[in-house]
């Protein structure tokens, strides 16, 4: 009685289950599905239609373009291969565990339904050559026999299937040969057409000939079932290509002297008009496309059981069966998907985007591979070494071969797969493996900061890179909710908790806190990062954090705080204050009103005093805060005291002038002062607002005590309040206005 292995491997296998026998070498596990998958049906029915069209000189070019794009790809996977174990899943293994789950998905289950449905055509091609001999045949029907005949081969044992295309590439063989035995006839030409300018054109027939070299997964999909995959795999990839492409190219210049160009273009049937022996060309017809479908319906299943492994897929097609973990679930699967498409008939409106997965994963192998290499990480050490260049070129290439075949089917396949790319995102799956990602992302990183230091700064780029300063995150998450409105995805907003006492106590507290900040605030603020940092004394400890925040030309310009509500810490705190404006950073102090908090978010006054000094970064907080969702349907009221009516004109006309050169959506109010004081005046008009904004002038020190005890009485019955401190080489102008 078979047994049936687990749908879920443990961690530590990654994509193969233990105890799953591994029965194929190089030559039968990828050499043999990959090389008679190459020798398909094109060669034998359209490529003398490719030499006529394209011409002698035409048709060798598009053969070595093709092979470029195969080569590099057969590269990747050798280098990939020879540095990691590829497990079951052949080409969505490499990708995932390269470029992580959501890419591994997006290209693994087109990959998947590809691999399925082109079973249909290869079946559905032998059956038209079958009614060649016999025109009174029922082709649908014939193709459901042989369907149900190869996956019952394949669901019985893959190992009876891989024995027999040991059949099939004799039979091929065999019509090679009496294609190179026979000697042409009547039609052969008296000199050869090396160009055909009247031809198809070169797009069109590099479309119709490319799909005849796409063969090479049919081995990597076999990368389960390999007793050596670091071995096998670039070795009979490498092998398949290279004897495909030598076949490939005599194939042309024969035809070129064989058989004129008319004859080429219009007679599918060449292959066997010059035939030493036309009958063995059935063989090798028949022999191409049963040993395609073959190919397909061992690696179909293979692929869909990684992906059920990887969650990716129901988890009942991750079952396999026997010591061997054959995948009959996936195979049952696979079959159902066959015969619709069989019994559908015409697959041609659908052609064109399967064709796209298939090149989509080529390009993401390479891609996979070249940015591994151009990360350089540590971890990846291949013994086969392919220079990042290559493997981009080959991305590219496949890419642009895309576009050439069919740019719509190109366009439908590229939404199709983001689509499942941003399904898998969400989804958020935990992985046991690891993928190249991270590293990617260090590279880009580490590339981009270089090229920052190296770049001259103009104050038109300033862009908000925000430190908090906010202690216990649960007890102040009004700080993480302005700093996350204020920057969005402008720049970078950092939230830090500092701890006070020794490395040697607080370390694990450290790490503890760290990672609950993350889990509890990360997913409602992605563009905020947290940290947890150990410091000596409070205030001290937070001007040596921010002054060492950052590396190279990236660094913080703005630091959000709250105020303090203790008077005894005012000194130490204004002290703080002072430090960080010497070392040129903007200070956004915030006095929070825990009964009101932000209110509705529908009114923000901002306190002006000229554009001169705070006035700048006072009107650019406004913008900035009301380009946040929450925010965008507040208004904001530019408010200024005079003690005249000649004042308040002139007033009232500057800050009209400034917003509109500053393209702000604002009104002015100029109030008159009337022998109030300025701490009534505020309290009476911002009684109602939501938020208000305030200049800050820093203060001596010896006034430390006594300046907070001023602003705090002043603010005691206003809303929540930032007091704003524009850095000493702050620009406003550049930000604000077109210059």
């Amino acid at each position: 009685m078979d047994t049936v292995s687990a749908a879920a491997p443990p961690p530590q296998s990654g994509p193969d289950v233990p105890g799953a026998v591994k029965r194929f070498g190089w030559f039968s596990g990828v050499f043999t599905p990959s090389i008679l998958t190459i020798l398909g049906v094109i060669m034998f029915l359209r490529l003398g239609w490719v030499v006529g069209n394209a011409g002698l000189a035409g048709a060798l070019l598009i053969i070595l373009l093709s092979h470029v794009i195969t080569i590099a790809t057969g590269l990747s996977v050798s280098s990939i291969a020879t540095n990691r174990t590829v497990g079951a899943g052949g080409a969505y293994n490499i990708i995932s565990r390269s470029l992580g789950a959501p890419v591994g998905a997006a290209i693994g289950i087109p990959l998947f339904l590809g691999q399925a449905l082109s079973i249909t055509f290869y079946i559905v091609g032998f059956s038209e050559s079958v009614a060649y001999l016999w025109p009174g045949v029922d082709q649908r029907s014939l193709s459901l026999i042989v369907l149900i005949a190869l996956t019952a081969i394949s669901m019985k044992s893959a190992e009876l299937a891989i024995k027999s295309q040991y059949i099939v590439m004799v039979a091929i063989g065999l019509a090679l040969v009496s294609f190179f035995a026979g000697g042409g006839g009547a039609d052969a030409p008296s000199e050869i057409t090396w160009v055909n300018s009247s031809g198809a054109g070169f797009g069109a027939v590099f479309a119709v000939f490319f799909p005849a070299v796409t063969g090479i997964m049919a081995g990597v999909g076999m990368s389960g079932d390999l007793r050596n995959p670091r071995t096998d795999l670039p070795k009979g990839t490498m092998a398949a290509i290279f004897v495909g492409m030598v076949i490939y190219l005599a194939l042309p210049i024969a035809l070129a002297f064989m058989v004129g160009t008319d004859s080429l273009i219009n007679d599918n049937n060449v292959f066997w008009s010059v035939s030493r022996w036309p009958q063995l060309i059935f063989l090798g017809v028949w022999g191409a496309t049963i040993s395609s479908a073959v190919g397909s319906l061992l690696t179909a299943p293979r692929t869909l059981q990684a992906l059920a492994w990887d969650g990716l897929a129901p988890s009942i097609a991750g079952r396999g069966f026997g010591p061997a973990n054959e995948p009959r679930v996936g195979t049952a699967i696979t079959f159902a998907i066959a015969t619709i498409g069989v019994l559908l008939g015409s697959l041609d409106v659908i052609a064109p985007v399967l064709t796209m997965f298939f090149l989509a994963t080529y390009g993401f192998t390479n891609l996979a591979c070249g940015l591994e290499r151009w990360a350089a990480s540590p971890s990846f050490r291949p013994d086969f070494e392919v220079p990042a260049w290559v493997s981009l070129l080959g991305a590219v290439a496949c890419f642009y071969v895309m576009s050439v075949i069919s740019l719509p089917a190109m366009l439908l396949a590229l939404v199709f797969c983001l689509g499942i790319f941003v399904v898998t995102g969400r989804r958020r799956l935990e992985s046991d493996y690891g993928d190249a990602r991270w590293g990617i992302w260090s590279a880009l990183a580490r590339s981009a900061l270089i090229n920052l230091e190296r770049s001259d700064y103009h104050a038109q780029n300033w862009r908000p890179n925000l430190v908090i300063l906010g202690g216990d995150f649960t007890k102040r998450r009004h700080l993480l909710e302005l700093g996350s409105s204020v920057v969005q995805n402008r720049g970078l907003v950092t939230y830090f908790h500092l701890l006070q006492g020794s490395v040697h106590e607080l370390a694990g507290s450290r790490r503890t806190l760290a990672s609950a900040m993350q889990a509890e605030s990360g997913d409602e603020h992605t563009n905020v990062f947290f940290r947890v940092d150990i410091v000596p004394e409070v205030y001290a400890g937070a001007v040596a954090v921010v002054q060492s925040y950052g590396v190279g030309g990236f660094k913080a310009n703005s630091v959000l705080l709250g105020w303090p509500n203790d008077a005894a810490r005012s000194e130490g705190y204004l002290w703080m204050l002072g430090d960080l404006a010497r070392l040129d950073l903007s200070l956004l102090m915030v006095r929070y009103n825990p009964e009101r908090g932000w209110g509705d978010k529908r009114e923000v006054h901002v306190w002006w005093g000229g554009i001169r000094g705070n006035g700048g970064l006072m009107l650019l907080l406004a913008f900035l805060l009301k380009t946040d969702p929450s925010w965008k349907d507040a208004r904001v009221q530019v408010i200024t005291v005079v003690d005249d009516i000649d004042q308040r004109r002139q007033a009232e006309d500057q800050i009209v002038a400034v917003l509109q050169a500053a393209r702000l959506q604002a009104r002015p109010r100029v109030l008159m002062r009337g022998g109030r004081g300025i701490k009534e005046i505020m309290r009476a008009e911002s009684a109602a607002a939501d938020l208000a904004i305030v200049g800050f002038a820093m203060p001596d020190r010896d006034a430390a005590r006594e300046t907070f005890e001023r602003l705090d009485d002043m603010l005691e019955h206003m809303p929540s309040t930032v007091l704003v401190h524009s850095a000493r080489d702050f620009e406003g102008e550049p930000v604000l206005f077109d210059l």
